[in-house]
């Protein structure tokens, strides 16, 4: 089984293993979940800084998606709760499944088997926990396939427990769901989004700064392919779920435009890094004229949300 919107509009060029599980099963029982996309709008600084300069994991990028202000605007409340053991968690982890229709549960892909990591490498992951069977003593799980499709899995409790029980964090996320005005999340949405773009500034470095980044004598090529390729990877990906909700709040079809030209921008860009990673070299001439679109597009962009944004507030 894979979720229809799950590839692309809650992708892992953005979302980290966390963020994207919570996304999507929020998106199942929350109608109105576009509206936290609007955390999306981040800035090519912002990526520039914690990916090429601090040289972040990109499942470590901060982007301040499912603030919690934002979550209480729809009517949600993320709880997080850290365990010594699987047994200490379980009767938590049966009630909130029972309750919520899913759980979040940090642990260790050695132990489980539709990973690619299965007994050879450690690293923490998260899986959705769905339903557990009493009579066969088995959950059934939701994580990524080979594909980066999300897939339903089912495995022994012991399996779950040992991920779990082995595991670095040990923790369980969830969300709980309370009475809210669905209006007045709306308005919410986008007097955030206005409060953001009176702050928001981006120098655009990531673009206009490509070709002297390529060409540095002190990072190795393949570091540099590396870098650029998860720095593009997250600014595609926000700017697709970005679209999401300029289509469904701001209503302005000339930013869709610009956002659906950007998209094929940076998968150009994308592209012309895949290669490099194959070939062992990187020619920024492509990149550099690429980057040059972007930047313009990037300007625009942020006048048509500035202008549309204070248009509906």
């Amino acid at each position: 089984m894979t979720y229809p919107y799950d590839r692309e509009l809650f992708s892992r060029l953005f979302l980290n293993c966390s963020q994207r599980q919570s996304l999507v099963m929020l998106a199942e029982h929350e109608p109105l979940t576009h509206l936290l996309l609007q955390r999306c709008l981040i800035s090519t600084d912002d990526i520039l800084r914690q990916i090429v300069r601090e040289q972040r994991p990109k499942y470590a990028f901060d982007s301040g998606l499912l603030d919690p202000g934002d979550l209480a605007d729809i009517g949600v409340v993320a709880e997080e709760t850290t365990f010594d053991s699987y047994a200490e968690a379980r009767g938590l982890l049966l009630d909130v499944v029972a309750e919520e229709g899913y759980a979040i549960l940090v642990g260790d892909v050695f132990y489980w088997p539709h990973c690619p990591e299965y007994t050879r490498q450690h690293l923490t992951h998260s899986i959705l926990l769905k339903k557990y069977d009493e009579d066969t003593a088995r959950w059934s799980i939701v994580d990524d396939n080979p594909a980066s499709l999300l897939c339903e899995y089912a495995y022994p409790e012991e399996v779950i427990a040992a991920a779990f029980d082995n595991g670095e964090l040990r923790r369980v996320r969830y969300f709980t769901r309370k009475d809210f005005d669905a209006s007045e999340a709306a308005a919410a949405s986008r007097r955030t989004l206005v409060r953001r773009l009176e702050r928001y500034e981006d120098g655009l470095t990531l673009f206009t700064g490509a070709a002297d980044f390529i060409a540095c004598p002190w990072i190795a090529p393949e570091r540099v392919v590396s870098l650029l390729h998860d720095a593009f990877s997250l600014y595609q990906g926000s700017r697709t779920a970005l679209a999401e909700y300029v289509r469904r709040v701001l209503d302005d079809p000339r930013a869709e435009d610009v956002l659906t030209t950007i998209t094929r921008h940076s998968a150009e860009v994308q592209n012309q890094l895949l290669l490099a990673k194959v070939t062992g070299s990187l020619d920024a001439g492509p990149v550099t004229e690429v980057c040059h679109r972007l930047a313009e597009a990037e300007r625009e962009l942020l006048h048509r949300l500035r202008t549309t944004s204070g248009e509906r507030v």
